[in-house]
């Protein structure tokens, strides 16, 4: 029982005497194309970053870092590098009141040398100046620096007077 109908390359396709379909080649090849396209759509996208002309990046390739300066299109080698953006413009916070609706914090209450108590707000500026130190020396920078920063003022309105 010999059958012949229509291929995929010719228009027909066959099936063998025991009534088993061959497996048409084409439909391999179409998928073989499917998975290169596949795998290079994610190369082309995973290859490519971009740098703000307010950030600076950190480009880690096997747990080296470098620094990359220059704002535009950039280029990586997939899943060997990675890429850390850091934004370089100055930021800040404010310790002692609460920006959102300028109600004093806890943080805000500090003692005088005199033994009294003062109520201080202050806002704190900064900026990244070193994007692979930004990254790779803390996993909280601006929260060490917060610290830093009521630690330095407490000791300056601990060393006078209220009157001062």
């Amino acid at each position: 029982m010999k059958e012949s109908r229509r291929n995929r390359k010719n228009g027909f396709y066959t099936i063998d005497p025991e009534g088993t379909e061959k497996i048409v080649q084409g439909a391999g090849k179409v998928a073989g194309i499917i998975a290169i396209i596949v795998v290079a759509a994610v190369l082309l996208f995973g290859s490519t970053y971009q740098i703000k002309e307010q950030e600076q990046a950190v480009l880690i390739t096997f747990g080296n870092a470098k620094a990359v300066t220059e704002p535009g299109l950039h280029f990586k080698i997939p899943f060997i590098q990675k890429v850390k953006k850091v934004n370089t413009t100055i930021q800040g916070f404010a310790i002692g009141y609460n920006m959102e609706d300028n109600t004093s914090t806890e943080e805000s209450m500090m003692i005088t040398s005199d033994y009294n108590f003062v109520n201080v707000d202050f806002f704190v500026e900064y900026k990244f100046s070193d994007p692979v130190k930004a990254v790779y020396n803390s996993s909280d920078p601006v929260g060490i620096l917060k610290n830093i920063s009521q630690s330095c003022i407490r000791t300056v309105i601990g060393s006078y007077t209220v009157d001062d």
